[in-house]
């Protein structure tokens, strides 16, 4: 005489790997985004250091003497064009008032607008969060500050480049204190830098659940 399950039994069954999988699936689904994003970081920081470099030697341009002559996003969108962007494969460029966006063919792009001196690069993981950053979008997950200073292209801000892990984990998770237009919790320009310094690996201790903004 054979025996087998009871139905009962074969839906408590279910039922415990339906839990379980209900425990495990939000963790593997974060892991698998962090290690995206930090793939794209590492990518995006490799090719635009590259096409600074290359703009520099074929143009002859002497870093610190540079600045750009316009603040306007047609100007900064030309600029592109004419520079960096000659090396890299952008799928659109577009351009309102002081700010440019370039779209990837990995699904990324960034926001860009400079103060003359320093360009200020807000690269997103996912294209449709581009064009959100002046609202916010500062927040380490979904938009990561890079820039060009003195022919240099770098994470974060410019004094973040000498900052401790430690100083800069308590920046990324607590945001910058220049909140004059958003909640400073949202600004947390440091966060790339850190990725940086770890090796462009997303940390345990990585705030990446704090800095999930709802839309």
């Amino acid at each position: 005489m054979k025996k087998g399950f009871t139905l009962a039994e074969v839906l408590i069954t279910l039922g415990i790997i339906g839990i379980i999988a209900a425990m495990t699936m939000p963790a593997l689904i974060e892991n698998h985004q962090k290690k995206a994003t930090a793939v794209k970081l590492a990518r995006f920081y490799t090719i635009m250091s590259q096409a600074v470099l290359r703009w520099q030697s074929d143009d002859g341009i002497i870093p610190d003497d540079f600045y750009f002559e316009d603040t306007s996003g047609t100007y900064l969108e030309k600029w592109y064009r004419d520079t960096i962007g000659k090396y890299i494969q952008t799928v659109s460029l577009k351009s309102t008032n002081s700010i440019f966006t370039v779209a990837f063919n990995d699904g990324s792009g960034f926001d860009a607008y400079t103060n003359r001196y320093i360009l200020f690069i807000f690269y997103c993981p996912e294209y449709k969060y581009c064009s959100q950053t002046r609202e916010g979008n500062f927040d380490g997950r979904r938009g990561f500050l890079f820039n060009i200073y003195k022919g240099k292209f770098m994470t974060s801000n410019i004094e973040h480049q000498t900052q401790t892990r430690e100083k800069l984990l308590e920046s990324c998770k607590y945001g910058n204190s220049d909140n004059a237009e958003v909640s400073s919790k949202n600004r947390r320009h440091a966060c790339t830098r850190l990725i940086q310094i770890d090796g462009w690996e997303i940390k345990d201790d990585y705030p990446w659940r704090q800095t999930m903004l709802e839309k």
